[in-house]
């Protein structure tokens, strides 16, 4: 793969163009792009436009650039992601239906929870995630519950990196954290009040594979009053992460971490 004069290959510029664009970001212009990628606004052009002609990137009718469905189509044949969203879109569906606001399906990627499927309505509180948007896990009920449950090297060299506050209420201390993964991990859930945004609460619990490993996590963000309660809610996830698991194991499914 033929490397540009400052060392970076083909591959290289290709996944800084398409991780240019992020929730915050779902648009560019060209020159936004170019700047966001760190590439020459010649090199951008000329990268642009073979996007395009595969349908990776597209414009919108404003003219501004946006992921194409190309991108779509190829991100649809990573099997073990689209396989346990699949599995798990009608148990999400029920527990969606039970408390009317935000449900979500994350695994953990790195240092963030990447949300493979989320369901939300026009009435629910507003929250960050969204579908293949990530957050930090240490923020995120979603994210502390795959923590909790991850080998003891992960969790540590977690502890060690940045652990940036998004709000007041974000737990940022590593020996509070770990005390925190250390109930979750005997629990088998979390909630958080206030950790992303003031004012909603997130609950989530793992979902085990058939080896016993939590190979995802299942959560809902809601109002921090609750118009469901806890107990409620709780019965509702664990059911729901229950039938995950045995339709996962039913259907042969093998899901790689």
């Amino acid at each position: 793969m033929a490397n540009s004069p400052s060392g970076d290959s083909m591959i290289d510029r290709l996944v800084r163009v398409l991780a240019a664009f992020d929730p915050d970001h779902p648009s560019l212009t060209t020159e936004e792009l170019s700047e966001r990628a760190r590439l020459p606004k010649s090199t951008a052009y000329r990268l642009i436009g073979d996007m395009m002609r595969h349908n990776l990137l597209q414009r919108d009718p404003g003219g501004r650039l946006r992921i194409g469905v190309g991108m779509w189509e190829l991100a649809n044949r990573a099997s073990d992601a689209v396989d346990l969203a699949s599995v798990a879109r009608p148990h999400m569906m029920a527990v969606h239906g039970f408390v009317g606001e935000n449900t979500q399906l994350g695994i953990l990627r790195e240092r963030e929870v990447l949300f493979i499927e989320r369901m939300s309505t026009p009435t629910a509180v507003i929250h960050r995630s969204k579908v293949a948007g990530r957050l930090p896990a240490h923020a995120s009920s979603c994210g502390l519950v795959l923590l909790a449950h991850a080998p003891k090297h992960v969790r540590e060299g977690y502890l060690r990196g940045d652990l940036a506050s998004l709000t007041p209420n974000t737990t940022t201390d590593p020996a509070r954290l770990r005390r925190m993964l250390a109930t979750i991990r005997t629990h088998h859930f979390a909630e958080t009040v206030g950790h992303i945004d003031e004012g909603t609460s997130g609950i989530a619990v793992p979902v085990f594979g058939s080896d016993g490993m939590a190979i995802a996590a299942l959560g809902v963000v809601v109002d921090a009053e609750h118009n469901v309660g806890v107990p409620a809610i709780m019965s509702a996830l664990r059911t729901a992460s229950a039938r995950i698991t045995h339709d996962l194991a039913a259907q042969g499914k093998v899901v790689v971490d």
